[in-house]
């Protein structure tokens, strides 16, 4: 919908070389983009078709221009065949003297605004509008005319759907079901459905009539069912609606049971009744242990779903587990458990492990990970799962947990360094033949240190873990061999160790670890920095990564290989083979890339190291030749225009 400078010289040309043509004024799609994509002159041109329109709103030509200006309105680029289209006009033409029936002449007063085209060597066999703002003019033009988006909508899907079901598959699902995403999230439901239930009073019940029609001529499909579960519980407003919903939504699962996506509508359903019901002065507290157990088995069969699906290298689906505690937070008790009915009460108490576990999962979760490099995740998923916690702390009259996890560790910081200190009895004590405790207790003291705090000694850590690494212990969490690479990475403290751990045979290892017990869930998410290597001695070369400047982030992620930080330390490095290596004494090591873009060519290069969860990472990569500028300086420029 925009033209680049370079374009709009080249149209601006043509225009010239054009206007002596009898028909450029015909240029619909072409005069509309040259001359700068305005309305009005979208608008202008469904002037000359108006009194056709107007004398038969009811003619197959007109039906035909509705169903164009509908699917390209709101699927772009798409089109219907010709062929179809020509069937369609002999089931609804009249009989006539004529010998010409062809499209062309019944679709005569609007072919100005028709393109026909073909693909390959095929002959001409697509028709669609010519622009999408022309379609949007039509559309606006022919609704002034009482003809609305349902009926055209409705017309389409009985007079071209109903006919060829699988070609219409994708025109529909984009129509009736995708929905646009915006900056912060999804719209409730496809942009048509929106403008539908907008449109006039009796709305919801036209998009509940097209939802069924469509799931009932695309009768293996999950997503009309689920779109139809969604909107009863979200928009209807008679007391029936949850169970309404609660009918399309298992009808959404029988049709692919396997999809947890799916799944998450019927807890959905559930989990929205219920906090309906909480909302009633007068709840029965037995219909509401009835939804919360409805709505718990829903996420429980969604989380078993998401698991199966997570081995397949798909996108982890934690709604399941995010829904479960949403659930228990809206229906723990606000009075004591001695003071409500016994089986309310082991419903209760039935579910604090699996709060406990749930909990612990995002706490990890979040702490090592984020949706994407520019998308954090929302607010309110912490916010719940921390509100979850501390009801069932406060019912079971806990102070706090016994136990403590390093994600939960590492999340604290992010609040306040104070909030972590209270959490000081349950580490400060460890014991050290202990493999979780030590990670722990040595993790505290790293982000303590990184404060000004003054703790044990660099080299009693490096003990402390060096005797745990000569266990060799199966199946380690990735959080061991971070704290050994942290602790043993710089050289000038490793000669008060004899014999200290191979950096090279930890690094594969941690990445066996990860893959074993964090990748699945993390796979398609952005990997947060933990800790970056700096200037200072001890543990204080050791910086959280929330205790760095968030310019100081920007520009370690985002800028180009110019840039220099302060508090952080350059580390040399090599890149061979696409590959980038840490040079440690006489040994390199290889790191991940945070940029791959900024990997160009083999060379001698200096970069910051950060470490996340998987491993050591090389952010804001220099090159120190000549050549590896030039490609840097390349890299960055297609960067630039990515973004």
């Amino acid at each position: 919908m925009e033209l680049l400078p370079e374009e709009k010289e080249r149209f601006a040309q043509k225009k010239l070389e054009i206007a002596q043509m009898e028909m450029s004024l015909k240029f619909h799609a072409f005069n509309i983009m040259q001359g700068g994509f305005k309305k009005e002159d979208a608008t202008s041109i469904t002037e000359e078709i108006k009194k056709h329109v107007e004398k038969d709103r009811k003619s197959s030509s007109t039906r035909l221009l509705g169903f164009l200006a509908l699917i390209n309105s709101y699927v772009p680029g798409s089109h219907l065949p010709k062929l179809f289209c020509e069937e369609f006009m002999d089931r609804t033409e009249e009989p006539t003297d004529e010998e010409n029936h062809s499209l062309e002449t019944i679709m005569k007063p609007f072919m100005d605004l028709i393109v026909i085209s073909s693909e390959g060597d095929q002959k001409a066999n697509y028709i669609r509008l010519a622009h999408p703002m022309i379609a949007q003019a039509c559309l606006k033009m022919l609704i002034e005319h009482n003809v609305t988006r349902f009926d055209i909508a409705q017309d389409f899907l009985n007079s071209m759907v109903k006919v060829k079901e699988s070609y219409y598959e994708h025109i529909c699902k984009s129509m009736l079901v995708t929905r646009l995403e915006r900056l912060l999230k999804k719209e409730t439901f496809s942009k048509l459905i929106l403008d539908i239930k907008d449109e006039s009073e009796n709305s919801i019940e036209q998009c509940i009539f097209l939802l069924k029609l469509a799931s009932g001529l695309f009768s293996t499909d999950p997503f009309y069912p689920q779109t139809l579960a969604r909107l009863f519980y979200i928009e209807v407003n008679e007391d029936h609606k949850y169970e309404e919903a609660r009918k399309w939504a298992e009808k959404a699962i029988d049709r692919k049971p396997e999809n947890s996506h799916i799944r998450d509508t019927l807890g959905q359903v559930h989990k929205n009744h219920l906090v309906n019901e909480t909302k009633k002065p007068f709840s029965d507290i037995s219909v509401r242990l009835a939804i919360a157990q409805s709505a718990i088995k829903a996420f429980k069969e969604e989380e078993e779903a998401a698991e199966h699906e997570a081995e397949h290298n798909t996108k982890f689906n934690n709604r399941g587990l995010f829904g479960f505690l949403q659930v228990c937070k809206t229906i723990h008790p606000k009075i004591p458990l001695e003071h409500i009915g016994q089986e309310y009460s082991e419903f209760i108490s039935g579910l604090k492990g699996d709060v406990e576990t749930k909990y612990d999962f995002f706490e990890w979760y979040l702490a090592f990970s984020r949706q994407s490099f520019e998308k954090e995740d929302p607010e309110y998923i912490s916010k719940d799962i921390e509100e979850c916690y501390t009801h069932f702390l406060k019912i079971y009259k806990q102070a706090d947990k016994t136990t403590l996890y390093s994600g939960e560790l590492l999340r604290m910081l992010k609040s306040d360094i104070s909030v972590l200190k209270q959490h000081e009895s349950k580490i400060k004590n460890p014991q050290f033949d202990s493999e979780t405790q030590t990670v722990l207790y040595i993790l505290y003291n790293i982000i303590c240190s990184d404060s000004g705090e003054q703790f044990e000694k660099i080299k009693e850590f490096q003990t402390r873990l060096q005797k745990l690494w000569l266990r060799e212990i199966q199946n380690r969490s990735p959080e061991f061999y971070l704290l050994i690479i942290l602790l043993f990475w710089a050289e000038d403290v490793q000669p008060a160790i004899a014999n200290p751990p191979n950096l090279e045979k930890c690094l594969k290892q941690m990445r066996h670890s990860y893959e074993n017990k964090y990748q699945k869930y993390l796979n398609s998410r952005y990997l947060e920095p933990l800790f970056f290597f700096g200037k200072r001695k001890g543990l204080q070369r050791l910086i959280h990564t929330s205790k760095l400047q968030q310019t100081d982030l920007e520009r370690l992620t985002e800028g180009d290989g110019r840039e220099e930080i302060k508090d952080l330390q350059r580390i040399d490095g090599w890149v061979r083979n696409h590959k980038v290596f840490a040079i440690r004494g006489e040994k390199q090591i290889q790191v991940i890339p945070h940029d791959r873009a900024s990997v160009c060519t083999q060379g001698q290069v200096s970069f910051y190291l950060g470490f996340n969860i998987r491993g050591p990472v090389a952010f804001n990569i220099r090159y120190k030749n000549t050549s590896g500028d030039y490609y840097m300086k390349a890299a960055n420029e297609r960067r630039k225009k990515t973004k």
